[in-house]
């Protein structure tokens, strides 16, 4: 009998599925650092499935290594070393806060990370990770000094609705896109992954994912209440530009949105040439506008931006 899970840490085939995707669109090789070891949910013989259907080409004579979980190693699943250096990865390393799981770098993503990790690694990847560390701008800060110049961080199965208590958080698709626009990432990917996951003979199983392409205010009718009783989570690659930062602070995006159409509403009042105080009259208009809308979005049926894929 299935029991239901709180999350898909770890990889399982959604998350699978969409490196595949990513490293069709950018090939991997390099260096990678994962936050945390990474259990692997699948066997050898499905990734090969999968990356059939995905035209991957895997990397060849790599010397398989069972989980380091023996839950999972006895049921036939693979490594996260065996996955990533299948995925093409030349090293693959992890840093986690206690040696517990045999991670290559002990330290605390709260603080600073050691000098000689700055600027290391190609790719940078956690799937859930950071909802468990308190200080957040700090992570994120951290994950940039990690990157090397034109690297990529991946954000897999963050954590968002119907996570409770699997963390100190669960985060918003917004926060991803307002903290790398912010600081001048280019943001390459931004999916919205929605599911049922549930342990059985422990190991993880879900039904197929349903990804939705996310854009900043998509999920805007559902904010309040309508997003329903599924399990959602974050996925995103954004690579580290020679400019970009990893400490500007981002202003959250709906309200960005909301000042750029009320200045517009503004400037509109006065350009037809309104009475004294215009400005009065267009922030009412503006006001009213966002009042009808509100209730116009509530009372439509659910939707969800646009689904891509079922992984």
């Amino acid at each position: 009998m299935g029991v239901l899970s709180s999350t898909p840490m770890g990889i399982p085939r959604g998350s699978a599925r969409l490196l595949l995707e990513e490293g069709k669109r950018r090939p991997f090789s390099g260096a990678l650092l994962q936050l945390g070891r990474s259990s692997v949910y699948f066997t050898s013989r499905d990734l090969d499935r999968w990356a059939a259907r995905h035209a991957f080409v895997l990397r060849p004579g790599i010397l398989e290594t069972p989980s380091h979980d023996p839950r999972l190693a006895s049921q036939g699943c693979i490594d996260d070393r065996t996955l990533f250096a299948r995925l093409g990865f030349d090293e693959v390393r992890a840093s986690d806060i206690s040696p517990w799981e045999g991670a290559d770098h002990i330290f605390d993503l709260n603080g600073v990370v050691p000098s000689e990790l700055v600027g290391r690694f190609d790719v940078v990847f956690e799937t859930g990770t950071i909802v468990q560390i308190f200080h957040l701008p700090n992570v994120l800060a951290n994950l940039h000094r990690l990157l090397k110049p034109g690297g990529r961080v991946i954000h897999c199965a963050v954590p968002s609705n119907n996570h409770m208590d699997l963390g100190f958080y669960m985060l918003c698709p917004t926060l991803f896109a307002d903290f790398y626009a912010a600081n001048g990432y280019r943001i390459e990917t931004h999916y919205l992954c929605e599911y049922f996951a549930y342990w059985h003979q422990g190991r993880l199983y879900s039904d197929p994912w349903r990804i939705y392409e996310y854009r900043p205010g998509s999920l805007d009718a559902l904010s309040y209440g309508r997003y329903g009783g599924a399990q959602a989570a974050v996925f995103l690659v954004a690579t580290r530009t020679a400019e970009a930062t990893g400490d500007v602070v981002p202003q959250l995006g709906q309200y960005r949105r909301m000042w750029r159409q009320h200045d517009a509403t503004v400037d509109v009042t006065a350009e037809r040439g309104g009475p004294p105080g215009a400005r009065g009259v267009g922030r009412r208009a503006w006001l009213a506008k966002r009042v009808v809308e509100s209730i116009r979005r509530r009372l439509l049926p659910r939707s969800m931006p646009r689904l891509v894929a079922r992984y």
